[in-house]
C-alpha cells in the first residue's frame, strides 16, 4: 500500500514538473549546454538561467570581452528555438565606469518551483569603496530577466551624482527606441530594444520614482545605454535600481510585454501579409508606422502571414520589410482604444527589375583563377562572361561567390555579370577587367588603406582615387564598417568600393568594428588560413613577396589568450614556410604604438609581446596598421610600421608633443584622408602616401575639401 502511494506521489510530482512552468539556474559543465547563435560568447563555467520560454547566459568572472572590465555580465539570450545575436550588457555608472564583480553564485536553482536567481558581489570600478550586489532573477513562464543592483557607499565620502544604468551592445540586432524608431536621440521611453533576424531584445523597467510614478528608460549618452536614474549617495547609504531584459521573436512581442508589466493600456491589432495571389508572406518583418511616418514598432509574420502589435490610440500604416519587395496595398489602421482590431490585409510584390547591390567585386586572385562576387536585390541565378566564355552560378540567391578557373597566368581579362530573369527581370553590368598573377612577376603595385567606417561619402572619395591608380590588388586594414553585425553598414561599404573592387581584387583585414561578424566572413572570399572559417587570418604570395593578414582582436577585443597563442603559432609556421620570400608584408588593425591622444595616451599594445619578436626573426619589411584615424610611421629594428587610418572615418587631430613622442617616430600627420601606394620590383619597394581630402569638420560627412598632396615617401632596397 505504501509503495503504491509512493509511486502515485512520484507520478504527481513528475506530472507537476512537466505541466507547470519552472525556471532553473545552473553552472555550465559541458559545451552542449551553451546557447547557439552567431554572437554566442558562452564558455564552460558560465551560468544559465532558463525556463520553458527563454534562456540567458551570464559570464563567469573570467569571461568578458570588448569594453567590459570583469565577468558576471549578460552575454547571450535566446527564446527557445532561436539563435543568439546579442553581444553583451554590463552595469554602468556613466561611461566607462562599471561594476567589477568578485563573486558569482547560484542563489536559488529553481528546484523549489520558484524563481531561479543568480547573485553577484563586487565594487565600483572607479570608487572601490562603493560595494555592489546584483541579482539576475528568472520567473517561470515569462520571457524576461529581472535585474536588480544595490550600491552601498562605504567610500567615506558623499557622492553628489551617479548614473545608474547599463551599457548595452545589441550585436546583430538593430537598436530601436520606442517613440523614435531606428533614429538616435535622447529620449525617455517605455522600451529600448533591437530587432535582429527573427529575434529581438528589449529593456524596460517597473521601478517607480519618488512620487510613485513609473520611471521611463532614459537615453542620454549613447543610443544603447539605458539609464534608470541619476542619484546622490551619502556615505553609508544604499541605493537600488531595477531593470528588465526581454527576448522574443520581434519587437512587437516585447512592447506587449513592456506594456503589460507597466500596466499601459493598448489595443491588440491583428493583421496579415500576402502576395497578390493571396499566398501568405511567411516569416517576414513588417514595419508599423504612426501617422507622422515614424517607425512605431516591428513585427514578424508567422507561417500563415499573420502578425500582431500592441497599439495606443492613433492611426497606423504597415509596410512589408523584405529586400526587393514593394508594398502595393496597405490600408490605414485606426485605433480608438478597442480591445482588439482586425486590420485589412497588406499586399506585397517583388520589384519588376532586379538590381546589383554589391559589385561585382573581385577577390583571391591567383595565377589561374579569381573570384567574382556580387549581391542582388532579389534572389536570382547569374553568370559571368570572361573573354566570351560563360561561367554559371545556378544558385538562386542574393549573394554569390563564383570562382573563375582555368585562366592563363599574367593575362588581362575582360568580364561582365549577367543576372538572370527570376522573380524580377534580370540585368547585365558593363564590362570590367582583371589580371591574373604572372609566373614571373617583375613589377606590381598594391594599395593599402583602412578605417572607412561611418562616412560612406568620404570613403567613396578615397576609393575612387585608388581606382584611378589601377592597382593589381588592394588591402584594407580593418574597420571597413561602423558595425560589422549591421547589414545596412555593409550596403554602404560596397557602394563606396564599387569602382575599385570591380577591377582590383580586394583583401580585407578584421578590425574591432567588424566584431568578427558572420557578415564579414560571408561577404569575402580570402585564401585559406586559420581561425574562424579558416579566414580570420591568412596569407598569400604575389611574385617574390609574401603577404600575411592577422587579427589582433583575438587578444584585444575577444581577450582570448589561447586563441592568440594559436594565431601566433600559425604565424610562425607560415613565415617558416615562406622564409625565402624576398619581401614580407604584414597587416593587422591595431598598431603596437601610436602618438595619437584623441582619447588620452594610448598604452603599448599587448600584441607586441607575441608578434614583434617573430617579425624581427623572419625579417618582415613593412607592417601596416590602422585603428587611429591619422597617418604615422615608425622605424624600429629595421622594420617600418605604418599606421594608415585615413580611409573615410572621422579623422583625429590630437597627438603627443614632440618631446613625448616615441623616439623612433618617423612621421605623423593628422587631418588628411589618404592611402598608401606600394610599388614592388625585383630589388626595390617604393612607398608613396597620397592625401586626397582634408577634414574641415569631424562631425559632418561633407566636412572635407579635396586635396592632392604627398604625406610621406620612402624606398627599401635589396640586392
Amino acid at each position: 500500500m505504501h509503495k503504491k502511494l509512493y509511486i502515485l506521489l512520484m507520478l504527481v510530482v513528475l506530472l507537476a514538473v512537466s505541466v507547470f512552468p519552472n525556471a532553473k539556474a545552473f553552472k555550465i559543465m559541458d559545451k552542449s549546454q551553451l546557447l547557439p547563435g552567431p554572437a554566442a560568447d558562452g564558455k564552460v563555467g558560465d551560468y544559465i538561467l532558463s525556463n520553458e520560454k527563454v534562456e540567458f547566459l551570464i559570464g563567469n568572472l573570467g569571461n568578458y570581452h570588448g569594453y567590459m572590465k570583469s565577468g558576471g555580465n549578460l552575454l547571450d539570450a535566446i527564446y527557445l528555438g532561436g539563435e543568439d545575436q546579442f553581444d553583451e550588457m554590463h552595469t554602468y555608472f556613466g561611461w566607462p565606469k562599471q561594476a567589477i564583480y568578485e563573486n558569482v553564485f547560484v542563489l536559488n536553482n529553481g528546484s523549489d518551483g520558484g524563481p531561479a536567481v543568480l547573485k553577484l558581489v563586487g565594487h565600483h570600478s572607479d570608487i572601490p569603496g562603493v560595494k555592489i550586489t546584483s541579482t539576475y532573477m528568472l520567473l517561470p513562464g515569462v520571457n524576461y530577466l529581472i535585474m536588480k543592483t544595490t550600491l552601498e557607499n562605504q567610500s567615506g565620502k558623499d557622492i553628489d551624482k551617479m548614473i545608474l544604468g547599463d551599457a548595452t551592445f545589441f550585436g546583430y540586432a538593430r537598436p530601436f527606441t520606442f517613440g523614435l524608431g531606428y533614429k538616435v536621440n535622447r529620449i525617455d521611453t517605455d522600451l529600448l530594444g533591437a530587432q535582429g533576424d527573427e529575434i529581438a531584445y528589449g529593456v524596460t523597467t517597473t521601478e517607480t520614482g519618488e512620487e510613485g510614478k513609473l520611471r521611463d528608460i532614459h537615453i542620454s549618452y549613447i543610443f544603447a545605454d539605458p539609464e534608470i536614474k541619476t542619484v546622490s549617495i551619502k556615505n553609508g547609504e544604499k541605493v537600488t535600481f531595477q531593470r528588465i531584459f526581454m527576448v522574443g521573436k520581434d519587437l512587437s512581442s516585447l512592447l506587449k510585454t513592456a506594456f503589460d508589466l507597466r500596466s499601459v493600456e493598448y489595443t491588440l491589432v491583428k493583421g496579415k501579409a500576402t502576395f497578390e495571389n493571396g499566398k501568405p508572406i511567411k516569416d517576414t518583418k513588417v514595419n508599423i508606422y504612426d501617422k507622422n511616418g515614424t517607425l512605431y514598432i516591428v513585427a514578424y509574420t508567422n507561417e500563415n502571414g499573420e502578425y500582431t502589435f500592441p497599439a495606443k490610440k492613433g492611426n497606423y500604416t504597415v509596410k512589408i520589410d523584405l529586400p526587393g519587395m514593394n508594398t502595393i496595398k496597405s490600408t490605414e489602421i485606426i485605433v480608438k482604444g478597442e480591445e482588439s482590431v482586425n486590420a485589412a490585409t497588406v499586399v506585397g510584390k517583388y520589384a519588376e527589375e532586379n538590381k546589383v547591390l554589391w559589385g561585382p567585386y573581385l577577390s583571391d586572385v591567383s595565377k589561374d583563377s579569381v573570384y567574382v562576387n556580387w549581391k542582388t536585390l532579389v534572389p536570382a541565378k547569374g553568370k559571368v562572361v570572361v573573354n566570351g566564355k560563360v561561367y554559371e552560378d545556378n544558385n538562386e540567391s542574393v549573394l554569390h561567390h563564383l570562382e573563375i578557373k582555368g585562366l592563363e597566368s599574367g593575362k588581362e581579362y575582360t568580364y561582365k555579370l549577367i543576372v538572370e530573369d527570376g522573380a524580377a527581370k534580370g540585368v547585365t553590368t558593363k564590362t570590367y577587367t582583371f589580371k591574373t598573377v604572372s609566373e614571373k612577376v617583375k613589377e606590381f603595385k598594391f594599395v593599402v588603406y583602412a578605417d572607412t567606417r561611418t562616412y560612406n561619402k568620404r570613403h567613396r572619395i578615397v576609393a575612387d582615387k585608388i581606382a584611378e591608380e589601377n592597382p593589381d590588388f588592394v588591402v584594407h586594414v580593418g574597420d571597413l564598417v561602423m558595425d560589422g553585425r549591421i547589414m545596412s553598414d555593409w550596403d554602404g561599404f560596397f557602394w563606396a568600393i564599387k569602382n575599385i573592387a570591380a577591377n582590383s581584387p580586394f583583401y580585407p583585414v578584421l578590425g574591432n568594428h567588424e566584431y568578427n561578424s558572420k557578415y564579414y566572413f560571408s561577404s569575402f572570399v580570402t585564401p585559406q588560413g586559420g581561425g574562424d572559417y579558416n579566414e580570420q587570418y591568412y596569407s598569400f604570395n604575389y611574385g617574390d613577396a609574401h603577404f600575411i593578414v592577422l587579427d589582433a582582436d583575438v587578444l584585444l577585443m575577444q581577450k582570448d589568450k589561447e586563441g592568440m597563442e594559436r594565431e601566433t603559432q600559425w604565424l610562425i609556421n607560415d613565415l617558416e614556410k615562406n622564409k625565402n620570400s624576398k619581401w614580407k608584408f604584414v597587416f593587422f588593425h591595431e598598431p603596437f604604438w601610436t602618438n595619437c591622444t584623441e582619447y588620452g595616451v594610448e598604452p603599448v599594445s599587448p600584441t607586441i609581446n607575441y608578434w614583434k619578436p617573430v617579425f624581427e626573426k623572419y625579417g618582415v619589411d613593412i607592417v601596416f596598421n590602422s585603428h587611429f584615424h591619422m597617418y604615422e610611421r615608425f622605424t624600429n629594428n629595421k622594420i617600418n610600421y605604418i599606421v594608415t587610418g585615413g580611409g573615410g572615418a572621422p579623422l583625429y587631430s590630437k597627438v603627443k608633443s614632440y618631446d613625448e613622442k616615441y623616439p623612433f617616430t618617423t612621421k605623423d600627420i593628422t587631418g588628411l584622408h589618404h592611402y598608401v601606394e606600394v610599388i614592388v620590383t625585383e630589388n626595390q619597394v617604393k612607398v608613396l602616401v597620397k592625401g586626397v581630402a582634408q577634414q574641415t569638420d569631424k562631425k559632418k560627412e561633407d566636412g572635407f575639401i579635396p586635396v592632392n598632396v604627398i604625406l610621406d615617401h620612402f624606398v627599401l632596397n635589396k640586392y
